[in-house]
């Protein structure tokens, strides 16, 4: 701390050349500005504010007092002192505030004065950043400051714009956030082993074999309620949780009603009852529509395996787990699609037992919310056990149905979220709520953001299953999207050579992903879930990258042969998806690992 007050009253990051030359003084503000705003949403909602902040001050120089060489002096000055990716992107947002004049605004359908608009403006970007502020439970750089160095709320607002901009881009333009799905899951292994020792002995000593799972609520008896609170707390489970979400990004509280000792079935799995569910690809629960929070459950492992293996479908197999004793795995209770198998040739020489733990993680400060998510996933919980166990044993034919509704239900809701995803079908609902311009651009592209930016952002660890879902559903979007205005175009036998020119080359990005295989297809190799391997045989060796040159063949004999009778929408549509493509294999020759 001292060598930072000392940094802070070094009166050499105020000269001329501190500030114009070497910008360390810029470089100075910024490291006092950015951690006030670590959390992400802070940093988003400053875009909004403070940029409307800032067009309000703009408007009000240069359309109400017609100082218009006032904001070319500021840009200028912001121009001189801060790094120059900061300094362009400043400059087109000067030039952008430019281009909409406050005269034109009008609120509710009624014409304000431009002072009016402008003020309001400035008002609202400032207030509202405060608000930003509380929202993500960060302090204001502006209050470390202002009681012993109040002229530096001059520096500070010059510079505001700025500072904002180089958080967005400290961040990739939250690239990586928007369309590169992370591995959530958590693996590690407790730190109070005694614990897991006592919930063992206990098990076997009160637990009978059944032919069908046992449910133990832990804390309904006096024997497991300290040992289940102990885990609840175990540090090592919590130290993981926060390798995955940053302190200051979110809170954790465990969700106690929920927990519960599972000890598994003895013999063989019968075909259709409750316990059917469980070697079945799964989602525990229905609320992956909750934004920003996640419900986790995490088992614990209380007794040796080496038998029964949890499958993460929308992972790479390397991230499959056999949970022995001690070890711990967590994943999304709404989100993350898993399932047990046993292991052929291994056998436990005890009953698998775990502890099922649950938490609740939401947004830092967010209390409120995160005792209602914990209140809808406990209630939902609490209904789905009870409805289990009725068809644990089923008797009545209504019960044998129920049972089977569980089962389709729980089949139908794998496929719809393994091979499209829910969220993606929000996005495709809302693209197209939108108009058709929108939902043409917003779903014709977005599988090669997924490309590019999991190329760029390979760390932290990808989900490759989540990766190569999204990829090959966004992609069939867009042919989907080709097919219907390109299709209607064709005519035989006139165009029998161009359409062999396309099929030739979309055959030859189909041969290379066959060579390749999906893994590898999808980055496999760079994002380090299998080893790199050469390989060979056509189109490799003869073509170079041939999965996207492919494409490129296809697109331009589209264009070559049917280019009278293409629109100009359709033209600027397949010359965007060329764009992307080179971009892309640009991106790989120039960044690649190989």
């Amino acid at each position: 701390m001292a060598e930072k007050k000392e940094k802070t009253t070094d009166p050499s990051i105020w000269t001329a050349s501190s500030i114009f030359v070497s910008k360390a003084t810029y470089k100075h503000v910024a490291d006092e500005f950015h951690p006030f705003h670590r959390h992400d949403l802070n940093a988003f909602l400053h875009v909004l504010t403070t940029g409307l902040g800032v067009w309000g001050a703009l408007q009000l120089a240069a359309s109400v007092f017609d100082q218009e060489v006032a904001v070319y002096a500021y840009a200028a000055l912001i121009g001189l002192t801060v790094p120059i990716p900061t300094a362009i992107l400043h400059t087109v947002y000067v030039y952008w505030c430019l281009q909409i004049p406050a005269e034109a605004v009008t609120l509710a359908g009624f014409e304000l004065s431009p002072l009016y608009v402008c003020g309001l403006a400035i008002a609202a970007g400032y207030g509202l950043q405060d608000l930003a502020h509380y929202v993500c439970q960060e302090k204001t750089y502006m209050d470390s400051y202002i009681g012993a160095k109040p002229w530096m709320l001059a520096v500070h607002s010059v510079w505001l714009m700025p500072l904002v901009i180089d958080s967005v881009l400290m961040r990739h333009c939250f690239l990586p956030k928007l369309f590169v799905t992370r591995n959530r899951c958590v693996v590690t292994t407790v730190a109070n082993k005694e614990c897991i020792n006592q919930l063992r002995s206990w098990i076997n000593e009160n637990i009978p074999s059944t032919p069908e799972t046992t449910h133990v609520w832990p804390h309904k008896q006096e024997a497991t309620d300290k040992s289940s609170t102990a885990l609840e707390n175990d540090s090592g489970i919590l130290a993981a949780f926060r390798r995955v979400f940053e302190a200051h990004h979110f809170d954790i509280m465990p969700i106690i009603p929920m927990n519960e000792i599972y000890v598994t079935a003895v013999g063989a799995k019968k075909s259709i009852n409750s316990d059917a569910v469980f070697y079945t690809p799964h989602e525990d629960g229905p609320f992956w529509f909750l934004p920003f929070t996640s419900c986790y459950r995490v088992l614990v492992g209380l007794t040796p395996n080496e038998m029964v293996c949890t499958h993460f479908n929308l992972q790479h197999e390397s991230r499959d787990q056999v949970l022995d004793m001690y070890g711990v795995v967590g994943f999304d209770y709404n989100r993350e699609l898993h399932w047990i198998e046993n292991l052929p040739g291994k056998v436990n020489k005890e009953r698998r037992s775990v502890m099922k733990l649950h938490y609740v993680v939401y947004p830092k400060g967010w209390h409120s919310y995160g005792k209602f998510v914990a209140w809808c996933n406990t209630t939902y919980n609490t209904w789905a056990r009870n409805n289990f166990l009725r068809t644990l044993r089923p008797k009545s034919t209504l019960d044998f149905l129920n049972a089977w509704w569980i089962w389709l239900t729980t089949f139908f809701n794998y496929k719809i979220e393994e091979n499209i995803g829910y969220a993606n079908l929000v996005y495709l609902a809302v693209s197209y709520v939108l108009g058709p311009t929108p939902f043409l651009i917003l779903t014709s592209f977005r599988h090669y953001c997924v490309y590019m930016c999991t190329f760029a952002f390979r760390e932290p660890m990808v989900a490759h299953g989540f990766l190569m879902r999204d990829a090959k559903f966004w992609k069939t979007v867009a042919l989907m999207h080709l097919g219907r205005r390109l299709v209607p175009l064709v005519q035989f036998p006139e165009d029998i050579p161009g359409v062999l020119v396309a099929m030739a080359g979309f055959a030859i990005t189909i041969l290379a992903t066959a060579r390749l295989g999906f893994v590898r297809t999808y980055f496999g190799s760079e994002l380090g879930f299998v080893k790199p391997n050469w390989i060979e045989g056509f189109p490799y060796g003869y073509i170079p990258h041939p999965m996207i040159v492919g494409q490129l063949i296809a697109y331009s004999g589209i264009l070559a042969w049917f280019w009278e009778r293409l629109s100009t929408e359709n033209v600027a549509l397949i010359g965007t998806h060329m764009t992307f493509y080179t971009a892309h294999m640009v991106q790989e020759m120039l960044t690649s690992s190989y």
